[in-house]
């Protein structure tokens, strides 16, 4: 990063103090804010209270789109010689069994389109496709640049973590912000998101912004402003932003957790999927192009093998050693549990935030920048919204590696289902066309 104004005399202490007082950082203010933090001279803590005061005052328009500047400015921005309309990509604002990433991005580029991805770590009680991503034996998310474009244009997609290249700034204020709470803010989720799709060098990206229970933006109206908030910052930089909007009342699909997920994508493309997750990658597919991504295309590229295929060939031009995904041979769980209930009736509503937080403590996240994941722990859902339940039938599985953890989470889980004598529709997390 070009760190020529770290010698300008501005005070840490004056920027966040106009913050808390509800007034606009400056361009020059945040450009010397961010160039300090990312080399050293500016601690954690006087970030996490600048943080702190935006998530509670927020930003204007033009602070958002200096933010996102200054965090694309921290690193590299890629060019690609393809013709930039194929260059695409897509993002979820975070939820609870949300492993479409995974499924979407091969079943992409089946079509020749290029998915060149930078994903996260798990933040607060959200799972992180790159957490995921390194439970496979031998997978490589700490790829050059050179690496990640030849992934790119040799077989159409690669997904990597941040690294010093591209946007570090922000790589190392979301590592703050998952521990600080302030993640919970539209114009720094707006940031963080779009300075890496935007050094991506991406011209499309279908954003889905997650609402529920289970989401950062619990509120639809939130959500809507969410949005509104991205597509606009996304025409500053000449990215068409394309929000999109679906439910986390619910875990999505059969799992949440860690390796687990990884299964369940690989099932998935087999042709073995849960109708909330089938529908939501359906509905994301058809956004990049509604008249051309169309259902029957879809189907096919899972019935005939190719996007299975893609996926194999993902997983293994990163490093990663298939053979254990299909064998199931690895992160092989200490201790698991089947949860019941001593109600009968049916499953009105989940609480998908405390289930996030009850995994996140198992082990699927992060209460400290250090803390090492549990790859092998997760919920398998036998009862979701609208299903009947019985004493006879579990509610749910749980396993992982620390079997205290693994009894406080199942009590946790249990709690987040309401249980309804009267029959319940069933959950359909499609909430915008």
């Amino acid at each position: 990063m070009n760190i020529k104004n770290h010698k300008l005399k501005f005070s840490t202490i004056q920027i966040i103090q106009n913050k808390k007082a509800k007034l606009e950082n400056s361009t020059k203010e945040l450009d010397w804010l961010i160039s300090n933090y990312i080399n050293g001279r500016i601690p954690d803590y006087q970030m996490a209270s600048w943080l702190m005061a935006v998530n509670l005052n927020g930003m204007s328009f033009k602070e958002t789109a200096n933010y996102t500047k200054q965090l694309i400015k921290s690193g590299t921005q890629l060019h690609f010689n393809n013709n930039r309309k194929e260059i695409i990509d897509k993002h979820s604002t975070g939820g609870v069994g949300d492993k479409v990433s995974l499924i979407l991005a091969p079943i992409l580029a089946c079509l020749n389109y290029k998915i060149p991805m930078l994903a996260g770590r798990s933040l607060e009680h959200t799972g992180g496709t790159i957490d995921k991503l390194e439970s496979i034996p031998g997978f490589k998310t700490n790829l050059e640049l050179s690496e990640f474009k030849n992934c790119v244009n040799k077989i159409g997609i690669s997904i990597m973590m941040q690294t010093k290249d591209i946007c570090p700034a922000d790589g190392k204020i979301y590592a703050l912000r998952d521990v600080t709470a302030t993640v919970n803010s539209l114009p720094l989720i707006c940031g963080s998101i779009l300075s890496k799709k935007i050094a991506e060098g991406i011209n499309t990206l279908v954003l889905d912004i997650k609402t529920g229970n289970g989401a950062f933006m619990k509120k639809y109206e939130d959500a809507l402003k969410l949005g509104d908030l991205m597509k606009n910052i996304g025409n500053e930089f000449g990215l068409d932003v394309i929000p999109t909007f679906t439910g986390m009342d619910q875990p999505l699909g059969q799992s949440a957790g860690i390796w687990c997920e990884i299964l369940e994508s690989y099932e998935f493309l087999k042709g073995n999927f849960s109708d909330d997750l089938y529908k939501v990658v359906l509905h994301l597919f058809q956004k990049f192009n509604p008249k051309k991504n169309t259902k029957a295309i879809f189907d096919d590229i899972i019935s005939s093998g190719n996007g299975l295929n893609k996926f194999i060939e993902f997983v293994e031009i990163q490093g990663g050693n298939f053979s254990k995904i299909e064998s199931k041979s690895v992160n092989n769980p200490s201790f698991s549990k089947e949860s019941y209930t001593h109600k009968i009736g049916y499953v009105r509503s989940m609480d998908t935030r405390i289930i996030g937080f009850a995994l996140s403590r198992l082990g699927a996240g992060r209460s400290q920048k250090s803390r090492k994941i549990d790859s092998t722990c997760g919920v398998d859902f036998f009862k979701k919204i609208g299903d009947k339940v019985s004493i006879e039938s579990p509610l749910f599985k749980i396993y992982g590696c620390n079997e205290q953890k693994l009894l406080n989470a199942e009590k946790e889980i249990r709690s987040a289902y309401e249980i309804v004598s009267n029959s319940t529709g069933v959950y359909n997390p499609i909430i915008s066309n």
